[in-house]
C-alpha cells in the first residue's frame, strides 16, 4: 500500500523532472547558427548574444544556456541569491543580491543591470533569464526613495497578506526597472527574447519578478488602492508616500505600458510554472499505478480559505474504495502575518490541512514551496495525516495557539512533520497532494 512519506518522495522526483536547467533544454537549441525557441528561429552568424539571468533559478537556467550556446555569447549578467554561485556558474559576470528583502547588494545588482542593458549593441540578441524572486534581488528604487526605505516597504507588503499580483502592482511603482522600465535603457533596434520561470498564479509576465522587461496595464492608482485596501499607507516611508503622490499627479513616470514597448522586436516565452510541476507529478503516480488528478484552478487566497478550498475538491471528487488516489493542487497562499512565532505559508498551510482531515484514515496532506524555502525557515513545508492532531494533542500541544502566534514551524518540528530539501534553485510557487488510502 502507498505510504504518505511517498509524498515527499514524489515531491523530490518531480523537482529533478521539472529541473530550470531541463527547462531551458526543453525550450531552446541550436541548429545551423540558427537559434530556435519553441519553434521560433533567430540567425546568430556574426551576431552578439547578450544574457542577463535574475531570480532564485538564475545559475541553473544561466548554465544549461551556456551549454547549449557556448562561446556565442558575448555578455553575460547573473544576479543570484546564491553566495557559492560566485564561482560557479561561469558567467561573465555574477552578484549576489538578497531575497526575500532588498539590500545594498540589489540595489548594486539592478544598478549593473540597467548598465548591462545600456551596453548591449544595437545588433545584438539579447536573452533575459527571468525567474521568482527577481523583485527583490534586482532593486533600483525611483529617486528620493533609499533602499532601506524600500526595504522597509517590501516587509510591510510581505507580511500583508496580500496577493502576490498585488504586492507587485505596489513593488513596480516604486522602481526604476520594474514594470518593463528596464526596456529602456536597452536600444530599441536589439531583439528581446524572454525566458521565464513563473512563480505566479496566471503565469503573467508582467508578476512574474515585477515584470523588468514586461509592459504593465497596471497605474499608480493601482497602487494606492492596494496600500489602502491593506492599511499599509500610513505605515510607509515618507519618501516612497511621496513618490506615489506625485505618480498620482502625473509628475513622476509610470511603469511601461502596453503598446509603449520601446524595444521593436520582443518576445516571451513562459518555459516552465507551477501547472507543469503538478502535471509531471501526476504522470510520475500514474505510472507507479497510482490514480492521480490535478486540479488546474490555481490557488490563491488565505490559507484558511485554501485548506477549506481543496477539501471541498477532494471530498468532491470520485474515490475508488481502497485504491491509493492522489490530487494535486498548485498555487499561492497568503497569511497575515499577526503573530511573533516562526513559519511559512506551507507550514501554516499543511497545519490548517491537518485540522481539516483531523480523524479521517487514510488522508495525507504534503504542502511545500518548489524552491525548498518556505517563509524563513529551513524547511520547504510540511507533511500531515488525519491522526496528527490527535497525536499533538495527547502531547499537551493546541495547534490554534501555534496557528494564533504564526508559529506552524515550531509545531511541526516537534511533531516531526517537516519536509526539509534545502535550496532548490527553482521556484514554481507552492503545491499541496492530498493522498487517499495511503497508509500512514
Amino acid at each position: 500500500m502507498a505510504k504518505c512519506q511517498d509524498l515527499v518522495d514524489l515531491f523530490k522526483e518531480t523537482l529533478k523532472a521539472t529541473s530550470p536547467g531541463q527547462a531551458i533544454a526543453d525550450a531552446v537549441t541550436m541548429r545551423d547558427g540558427e537559434l530556435l525557441v519553441n519553434e521560433s528561429a533567430w540567425d546568430l552568424h556574426g551576431r552578439p548574444v547578450c544574457v542577463l539571468a535574475v531570480g532564485k533559478a538564475s545559475v541553473p537556467m544561466y548554465q544549461s544556456l551556456d551549454e547549449i550556446l557556448g562561446q556565442k555569447i558575448t555578455q553575460s549578467l547573473v544576479i543570484t541569491p546564491d553566495k557559492e554561485a560566485l564561482s560557479a556558474c561561469g558567467a561573465g559576470e555574477v552578484l549576489v543580491g538578497a531575497h526575500p528583502v532588498p539590500d545594498e547588494r540589489s540595489l548594486r545588482a539592478g544598478r549593473r543591470a540597467a548598465r548591462f542593458m545600456e551596453e548591449v549593441p544595437r545588433e545584438a540578441l539579447v536573452i533575459t533569464l527571468i525567474s521568482g524572486g527577481t523583485s527583490s534581488l534586482m532593486c533600483w528604487p525611483e529617486e528620493g526613495i533609499s533602499i532601506s526605505e524600500l526595504s522597509r516597504t517590501y516587509e510591510l507588503l510581505n507580511k500583508s497578506g496580500a496577493a502576490i499580483r498585488e504586492i507587485n502592482t505596489v513593488r513596480r511603482h516604486c522602481s526604476r526597472i520594474k514594470g518593463g522600465q528596464l526596456l529602456r535603457y536597452m536600444p530599441g533596434e536589439a531583439t528581446l527574447i524572454d525566458l521565464l520561470i513563473s512563480d505566479v498564479p496566471g503565469d503573467d509576465p508582467a508578476i512574474i519578478g515585477s515584470g523588468p522587461t514586461t509592459p504593465d496595464h497596471s497605474t499608480f492608482q493601482d497602487a494606492y488602492h492596494i496600500l489602502l485596501e491593506y492599511e499599509l499607507w500610513e505605515d510607509l516611508p515618507a519618501p516612497v508616500r511621496s513618490h506615489i503622490e506625485r505618480g498620482l499627479d502625473g509628475v513622476d513616470p509610470d511603469v511601461v505600458q502596453p503598446g509603449e514597448d520601446p524595444v521593436g522586436n520582443h518576445v516571451q516565452h513562459v518555459i516552465s510554472s507551477a501547472r507543469l510541476f503538478a502535471r509531471r507529478a501526476a504522470d510520475i503516480s500514474r505510472s507507479k499505478g497510482i490514480r492521480a488528478s490535478v486540479v488546474e484552478e490555481p490557488y490563491n487566497a488565505d490559507v484558511e480559505a485554501v485548506a477549506a478550498w481543496i477539501m471541498e475538491q477532494v471530498f468532491a471528487g470520485e474515490h475508488e474504495k481502497e485504491r491509493p488516489q492522489l490530487f494535486l493542487f498548485y498555487g499561492e497562499s497568503t497569511v497575515k502575518v499577526t503573530g511573533s512565532g516562526k513559519g511559512g505559508r506551507n507550514q501554516e498551510l499543511a497545519l490548517r490541512g491537518a485540522q481539516k482531515i483531523a480523524g479521517e484514515e487514510g488522508i495525507c496532506w504534503l504542502s511545500a514551496g518548489t524552491d525548498g524555502i518556505d517563509g524563513p525557515t529551513d524547511a520547504a513545508g510540511a507533511l500531515v495525516d488525519g491522526r496528527l492532531i490527535e497525536r499533538a494533542v495527547k502531547q499537551g500541544l493546541d495547534p490554534a495557539d501555534y496557528l494564533d502566534d504564526n508559529d506552524a514551524y515550531h509545531f511541526h518540528e516537534h511533531m516531526g512533520t517537516l519536509v526539509k530539501t534545502g535550496p532548490t534553485g527553482n521556484n514554481l510557487m507552492d503545491v499541496v497532494f492530498v493522498a487517499v488510502n495511503f497508509e500512514a
